[in-house]
């Protein structure tokens, strides 16, 4: 006895048998997958190789250097050391006439001027500044030099140089303690016999602001004077003076 199917009801069986969503794909899509990926990274890292090994072959290359021989015929000699220009020559001029010898000339006879005594150092001691007369002898007394102070510059022999006994520090001007500056000032004062210091000078400073400041210290001080041959003179002499601000 026959069966007898249908075509719907072999239709339907086969989409009940047939399972649903490509299992083929599926299956092979992973490992697609890693091969793709596996591909391409091995293609990037070739070209990265590829890239380095052209440039360290690139830098290591040994470079060609050109060189040029000159023969030795065609060089020319040094010019000599020893050779210097000429001296200039000086002309001399030539005497035209010989000189003749002068033929004296009486002159009446001058008269002397009157004698005169130099005081001694006593006479000049008890005496004043003026002429004053002894007797019939005329005694001439020069008045009293005083003490010149030499200018800045001036040379000063002297053994011993000022030693500061006091020192009085400067004040900080205040422009200069909110503009935050600092640094020396080199000033040249004037040392005299009794060792105070009678003049002033800013040689080298650091800022323009520290000057007087400075000048006006180093005025204050007091010093040891200079010896020239024991005895004391007046002499320039250089001292630096500092602004910290810490």
């Amino acid at each position: 006895m026959s069966t007898h199917v249908s075509p719907k009801d072999e239709s339907d069986s086969l989409f009940e048998f047939m399972p649903y969503g490509a299992p083929e794909l599926k299956q092979v899509a992973k490992p697609y997958m890693f091969r793709a990926t596996s591909t391409s990274m091995g293609a990037w890292l070739l070209v990265f190789i590829l890239a380095f090994t052209t440039s360290f072959i690139i830098a290591h290359r040994p470079h060609e250097t050109s060189v040029v021989v000159v023969p030795y015929r065609e060089l020319a000699a040094p010019p000599p050391l020893t050779d210097k220009p000429p001296p200039p020559k000086v002309e001399v001029t030539q005497q035209i006439a010989p000189p003749t010898a002068a033929a004296p000339v009486p002159v009446p006879d001058a008269q002397a001027p009157p004698e005169q005594q130099i005081a001694t150092q006593d006479q000049l001691a008890a005496s004043t500044p003026g002429t004053s007369t002894e007797g019939n002898d005329q005694i001439v007394v020069a008045p009293p030099e005083e003490d010149a102070l030499p200018k800045l510059g001036d040379y000063v022999y002297v053994e011993e140089l000022p030693e500061a006994i006091t020192k009085v520090n400067p004040v900080y001007p205040d422009m200069a303690r909110e503009a935050n500056v600092d640094g020396t000032v080199l000033v040249q004062a004037l040392v005299g016999k009794d060792g105070k210091v009678k003049d002033t000078k800013v040689v080298k400073t650091d800022s323009a602001m520290l000057n007087d400041a400075a000048a006006n210290a180093v005025k204050q001080w007091i010093f040891k004077p200079a010896l020239s041959n024991n005895k004391p003179v007046a002499v320039w002499v250089a001292v630096p003076v500092r602004f910290h601000l810490h």
